[in-house]
């Protein structure tokens, strides 16, 4: 099994087990913001959503990331990346809850990749390496988890500072970590 397509199986167990536990997902329902993980059941205002795989792309999502960076964009990340659209599900996780940075639809690709390029531009002003944000500390987003992008490593960073802690070797053991830990909350 491919590194890409054991993160995509990784991700629908997580979801899975997020949704047997922590679910049913709802979310405000507007109009002007539609994705594919949205259903037609309702509860007042709100509509029930759940993560939904998104189809094959031509394009590696994050390509245009990796070309003004100059680097090249690991398999994992692209993968994490191209697997499901999902709205914030708030997980618990050995470093406090997190929630996974995934977009909500095709049309919310532009923003992400504009605030992923941000996030890197500023990780080379504190001349720390380029890493890709993947998960956000809930519920203040106090702590954001990246992909170090010439090894792979998951770490664990802070807004306007230089310190990172290394959390995983790597993506997969990342998301492991995470499904573990549901499945004892």
């Amino acid at each position: 099994m491919t590194e890409g397509l054991a993160l995509t199986e990784t991700l629908a167990s997580l979801f899975s087990e997020a949704e047997a536990r922590l679910g049913p997902f709802f979310v405000e329902d507007d109009p002007a913001w539609p994705s594919p993980c949205l259903e037609d059941e309702r509860l007042g205002n709100q509509r029930r959503w759940r993560p939904t795989r998104q189809q094959p792309r031509p394009d590696a999502p994050l390509a245009g990331l990796g070309d003004v960076l100059g680097e090249a964009i690991p398999e994992s990340l692209q993968a994490f990346y191209s697997s499901f659209y999902s709205d914030p599900i708030p997980l618990p996780s050995p470093w406090e809850e997190l929630s996974l940075t995934l977009p909500w639809s095709e049309a919310e690709w532009p923003r992400l990749l504009e605030n992923q390029l941000g996030h890197c531009l500023q990780q080379k002003r504190f001349r720390l390496p380029p890493a890709p944000f993947i998960a956000v500390r809930e519920p203040d987003g106090n702590g954001i988890f990246s992909v170090l992008m010439e090894t792979g490593a998951v770490v664990l960073e802070w807004p306007g500072r230089r310190e990172r802690e290394l959390i995983a070797p790597d993506l997969g053991a990342f998301l492991d970590h995470l499904l573990t830990q549901l499945r004892q909350a």
